[in-house]
């Protein structure tokens, strides 16, 4: 079965629970990963809540976008940003990069990513009435040309190179 919205915001703040735990154990990676992947829970839960199937929602091709853009139309680049500096920070630069400052990592779980998520719960209960199911055909369409253009790049690449060669071969032999 499906997560839904509500499904979703639990997983999260079951993980930001679990992210402060191994904060007091002292494990600040692991405690900014868990904090990084109840972000994701809650950027996903926003989609499933306004009818993106999770499927779509779950991913970074087509869901981070999405997430942007409903972000971007609801006036809330704030958050947006937020999100960004979290990837940046907490994800990559903390947990996988090991660059983010031990102490710099515990500060932003306990005091930026409760309120964000908090912020964010608001967010979506109060767009969860909106069904924007309907554009779930765009983003394939959209996902269809982009693979053409991604073949015909390749094909255009290749012919480019055979264009050099023969040129090449045209002035070498003369």
């Amino acid at each position: 079965m499906p997560l839904n919205a509500t499904d979703l915001i639990n997983r999260a703040q079951n993980g930001f629970g679990l992210s402060l735990n191994l904060l007091e154990k002292g494990d600040v990676r692991d405690a900014a990963e868990k904090a990084w992947r109840s972000i994701e829970d809650i950027r996903k839960a926003l989609l499933v809540a306004v009818k993106i199937p999770y499927e779509i929602a779950k991913t970074i091709t087509n869901g981070v976008p999405l997430f942007s853009k409903i972000m971007r139309a609801l006036g809330r680049k704030n958050l947006l940003r937020m999100y960004f500096y979290f990837n940046s920070r907490l994800h990559t630069l903390g947990f996988y990069e090991m660059i983010t400052p031990d102490d710099e990592l515990e500060e932003i779980i306990r005091n930026e990513v409760p309120l964000w998520i908090k912020e964010m719960i608001n967010v979506i209960n109060s767009i969860k009435h909106v069904d924007l199911s309907r554009i779930v055909k765009i983003i394939e369409r959209m996902n269809k040309i982009k693979a053409e253009i991604l073949r015909k790049s390749s094909e255009y690449l290749s012919l480019s190179n055979q264009l050099s060669k023969e040129i090449a071969t045209a002035i070498t032999t003369k």
